[in-house]
């Protein structure tokens, strides 16, 4: 589902998750960017829960809404975040013509969203760059998915912590937030940009994609260091001068995982309402497997962490450098 806020209100994605929530709706996958002037949002659930996701987003976002049906996830991991795996996905599935729903990244993988009926010649495409140590081809792959699709389906919020648990929250400050809109179904062919960026020790510690209040685009949004923000910029432009790029720093992501996060509805919530409860102005927000990934603007950090660990149980803090 793709849904975008008729103007820049601060808890819009509070109102629509917080729907979702009070719903009991799990969310496998969800993407969250602000524009500058509104917000765009990506969300996959299970297609039983579909028509009550419909309902209940209609009713707290009181705005239009894309619904589509027959949607599935394929995640590569680890991706480490490196540049040159979103580079060789990215041309993976341009050239074979595959297109892209919907796109977020998370410390161990990044996921995309496609029609279940491409499924198949999106897989056999993976294998083109990536060496999967399990599988020697897509065959094996397919084979050993085969008689687990029920097992997937019973792993549901049976536990609802008053306060949810975390393994660990990182962060990583001094970063640029890029944001790129494109024609829909465009965002592939940016891979080629991406190579350019490839060097050791860089890495993507944000990125999603998400709708755009503009007909017939949608936006992409990554972090970079930002000592890198300038030359990217320059090759972007040079590679792509037609398209929209938009730059804010200084940014600070973070990130958390917890036992929950992938199966349990409240989560994205929860997170929500802490940082408008404390009017921390999030930029972005990723949501897959089993971790969160947000930016904030960098003189909001601190009080970003402080409003995270006042609604979950977090045992440690990391710098990443």
């Amino acid at each position: 589902m793709s849904l975008v806020s008729p103007h820049e209100a601060r808890d819009f994605p509070l109102q629509v998750f917080r729907s979702l929530a009070n719903s009991a709706i799990n969310i496998p996958y969800a993407t969250c960017l602000l524009d500058g002037h509104a917000w765009g949002l990506s969300i996959v659930v299970e297609s039983s829960d579909a028509v009550r996701a419909s309902k209940a987003l209609e009713a707290a976002s009181q705005t239009a809404m894309a619904m589509q049906a027959g949607g599935a996830i394929l995640s590569v991991f680890p991706h480490r975040r490196k540049p040159e795996i979103t580079q060789m996905l990215f041309e993976a599935f341009n050239r074979e013509g595959i297109p892209t729903d919907a796109l977020a990244s998370s410390p161990s993988a990044i996921s995309v969203v496609i029609d279940q009926d491409i499924l198949s010649r999106a897989s056999d495409a993976l294998f083109g760059p990536f060496t999967f140590g399990a599988y020697r081809t897509p065959e094996d792959w397919k084979l050993a998915q085969k008689g687990k699709e029920e097992l997937y389906k019973e792993v549901v919020a049976s536990y609802q912590e008053k306060r949810p648990k975390v393994y660990g929250l990182e962060y990583q400050d001094r970063q640029a937030f890029l944001q790129v809109k494109l024609d829909r179904g465009q965002i592939a062919t940016i891979g080629r940009v991406f190579g350019r960026l490839a060097q050791p020790g860089l890495s993507f510690i944000f990125l999603a994609a998400a709708p755009c209040g503009e007909t017939g685009q949608e936006q992409i949004a990554f972090c970079l260091p930002m000592t890198e923000d300038g030359p990217f910029q320059d090759a972007f432009r040079e590679a792509m001068p037609r398209v929209v790029l938009r730059s804010m720093a200084p940014v600070a992501a973070f990130s958390m995982n917890g036992p929950h996060f992938g199966d349990r509805y409240g989560i994205v919530s929860e997170l929500l309402t802490a940082f408008v409860n404390n009017q921390v102005d999030l930029l972005g927000l990723s949501c897959t497997i089993a971790s969160i990934t947000g930016v904030v603007p960098s003189p909001q950090l601190m009080l970003a962490i402080e409003a995270i660990r006042d609604r979950f149980d977090i045992p440690s803090v990391i710098e990443r450098t």
